[in-house]
């Protein structure tokens, strides 16, 4: 989920470190860069590792999302020994699609203009991205790679927006579906960040997501989203 850095300044309504989930010995946490330096910089840098690792370094310009400025918030998943092994972060709500990466991944590709237009139709409602996730390889991949979708509804929630995108390569896009994700098929992938991968972009509607998303997930959102409003509680597995 490629890099862009948004003018908005908007924050989520909370800015303390909250439990969201805990599955088989992995909490998802929800914080802001500001709010949890430490726990920003051991998701941060895990993802930096994590694309160094998968060649795709150039997917991620650490240098420039590092102050925290462009992300609104930032779900991170820890191990029972306090260290990061996955997460994601979301930035916006977006005032152009110009704020959006995506059009610098879909440049001189067919399709740019389509995206940039699915963007600003759905501004007015609210747009936030989903970016730079990543889990860690090892035993807990798993269980990371399925929390890590249950983001959806609890970011549109704290963001008070009604869409919400991503943009990836269609395997990673493929386990978000979950949540109700669906990709734009009408938009011809794009070679980013370079020919080897096929990059997608992914939607979510908040109002759809009861129809979109599996009826499991769905009812582990509706929870999740009740943890992180509350400040308290977390669903357990």
């Amino acid at each position: 989920m490629s890099e862009s850095r948004p003018v908005s300044s908007a924050r989520p309504p909370a800015s303390e470190t909250r439990p969201m989930a805990r599955e088989n010995g992995i909490s998802l946490v929800l914080s802001t860069p500001s709010a949890a330096p430490e726990l920003w910089r051991g998701y941060l840098d895990g993802a930096r590792d994590s694309y160094a690792e998968h060649g795709v370094s150039a997917a991620l310009p650490y240098a420039e999302v590092v102050d925290g400025a462009s992300t609104m918030l930032f779900f991170a998943a820890v191990d029972a020994r306090g260290s990061v092994v996955g997460g994601v972060r979301a930035q916006g709500p977006y005032r152009s699609h110009h704020e959006s990466h995506a059009l610098l991944e879909w440049a001189g590709q067919p399709g740019v203009n389509q995206v940039a237009d699915s963007i600003g139709q759905r501004l007015s409602d609210g747009v936030v991205e989903m970016k730079t996730a990543w889990t860690a390889s090892g035993p807990d991949a798993a269980t990371v790679a399925a929390l890590l979708p249950r983001t959806a509804l609890p970011t549109m929630v704290l963001t008070g927006v009604r869409y919400l995108m991503a943009t990836a390569a269609d395997h990673v896009l493929r386990r978000w579906e979950v949540s109700g994700g669906r990709v734009a098929e009408q938009i011809p992938p794009a070679p980013y960040p370079n020919a080897k991968y096929r990059t997608n972009l992914m939607w979510w509607d908040r109002e759809r997501l009861h129809l979109d998303a599996h009826p499991d997930v769905h009812r582990e959102m509706l929870r999740d989203v009740a943890a992180v409003t509350s400040g308290a509680g977390s669903s357990e597995g």
